[in-house]
């Protein structure tokens, strides 16, 4: 959802220096903060056991409390989770969503697929939007987050088609291309600018764009 349809614009970032300077560190590199931060964040929900389940609320605030643990910084880290959170009040949809939505529901069905808590600030945005989509699936009513198999394994039930006939779509490598290979889908790894090079150990997706509207040529046939 965030980065594939909700532009993000700097809000991280924004709330990293912000998180800084309220906390009397501005002498800690921000970026360094900001890549640990979500290192440690993505470690934390991944590496949860079969059955176990957060709310990414709590893995915002268990990442940044470690984070600020690492980096010696003092202060809230609720607080600073808070802040980062409050930022996508200001999110929007990128502009060729709705038009390349309009095209594609006309032939195909669409759901979307998230890790978001339900009461997500960007969440209740894009639903506001209306879009033409048959189903939203969030990892809190999945219990599950991509990679894993079950939130997938929803989205094929309503669906009700094969894997190999479902052409999944995003920006992360590990949550969607991983993921998505791992389930039998075909997959899209929607690379917005500025353009990142595929990890080791990630399986090639079939497909590389840096719009959404690319889709449009690829389903053209």
């Amino acid at each position: 959802m965030y980065r594939t349809l909700i532009d993000t614009k700097t809000f991280h970032e924004q709330a990293v220096s912000e998180i800084l300077e309220m906390n009397d560190t501005r002498s800690v590199d921000a970026d360094a903060f900001h890549t640990r931060w979500d290192e440690i964040y993505d470690v934390i929900y991944m590496s949860l056991s079969d059955g176990e389940f957060k709310l990414l609320y709590q893995v915002s605030v268990e990442s940044l409390r470690q984070t600020m643990d690492e980096f010696a910084v003092q202060g809230d880290a609720e607080a600073g989770a808070r802040l980062w959170l409050s930022k996508y009040d200001k999110a929007d949809l990128y502009p060729e969503v709705k038009g390349v939505f309009s095209v594609l529901s006309e032939r195909y069905p669409i759901i979307i697929t998230s890790n978001v808590d339900n009461d997500d600030i960007g969440f209740a945005m894009l639903r506001g939007k209306n879009l033409p989509i048959k189903a939203i699936i969030t990892s809190e009513t999945s219990k599950s987050y991509k990679p894993d198999g079950k939130i997938f394994d929803d989205a094929i039930s309503a669906l009700q088609c094969q894997p190999d006939e479902i052409l999944h779509i995003g920006d992360s490598q590990s949550a969607d291309v991983l993921g998505g290979k791992e389930a039998g889908m075909i997959t899209v790894w929607l690379n917005r600018p500025p353009v990142k090079k595929l990890k080791q150990g990630i399986p090639v997706p079939n497909y590389e764009i840096q719009s959404l509207v690319e889709l449009l040529d690829i389903l053209s046939d």
